[in-house]
């Protein structure tokens, strides 16, 4: 649950503060809206996601083709510093957004056990619930990483929390019978 300032609790709300446009223009814009979200927001539980899920998926097929004839598609980011309360129905909404131009990247904070966030991510189980379209990392295993090269540690959490987009662009594209944008259709 969030709490706002201005608006009391909520489950979603745009990290920009703006539920207009709750766009973000690329990795600049990302981390501004999360400067803005610490004025503005009090995190607590229960953390239910299900709903922000939906909503993400909803403007994911909102977005699936633009005015302009290109091809749009969606990454929701989702930090959490524990697992998530309502993970039937996040299974449930995550099997409904896998025909959807999405991706879900779920970042766990903290200690907390994410066995079942593990769950959420389809690598294992997605076979009853279509294309695998989630990919968790917990962030511990790479903010205390041993690599010789401190350097190295953003590089490596960056390649783990991208690894799997790839794939999962191309197979939304291959489910779709569409070549992304200046490729052919194999």
């Amino acid at each position: 649950v969030v709490s706002t300032q201005s608006t009391g609790v909520s489950f979603e709300f745009a990290l920009n503060a703006n539920p207009q446009d709750p766009n973000c223009a690329g990795i600049q814009g990302v981390i501004q809206a999360y400067q803005t979200a610490l004025q503005n927001v009090a995190l607590s539980g229960p953390t239910n996601c299900a709903p922000i899920i939906r909503t993400a998926t909803r403007y994911a097929d909102a977005c699936a083709t633009t005015p302009t004839g290109g091809q749009g598609y969606l990454i929701l980011l989702i930090l959490t510093d524990g697992q998530f309360t309502d993970l039937n129905q996040c299974v449930q909404a995550i099997q409904q957004a896998s025909t959807s131009p999405i991706s879900i990247i779920i970042v766990g904070v903290g200690n907390a056990d994410f066995s079942s966030m593990e769950y959420l991510d389809g690598d294992r189980n997605s076979g009853h619930r279509g294309r695998d379209i989630v990919q968790f990392v917990p962030f511990n295993k790479y903010a205390h990483c041993t690599t010789s090269d401190k350097n190295e540690t953003p590089t490596l959490l960056a390649r783990e929390l991208l690894a799997e987009l790839p794939g999962q662009v191309e197979k939304y594209f291959q489910s779709k019978k569409m070549a992304p944008i200046g490729k052919k259709l194999h």
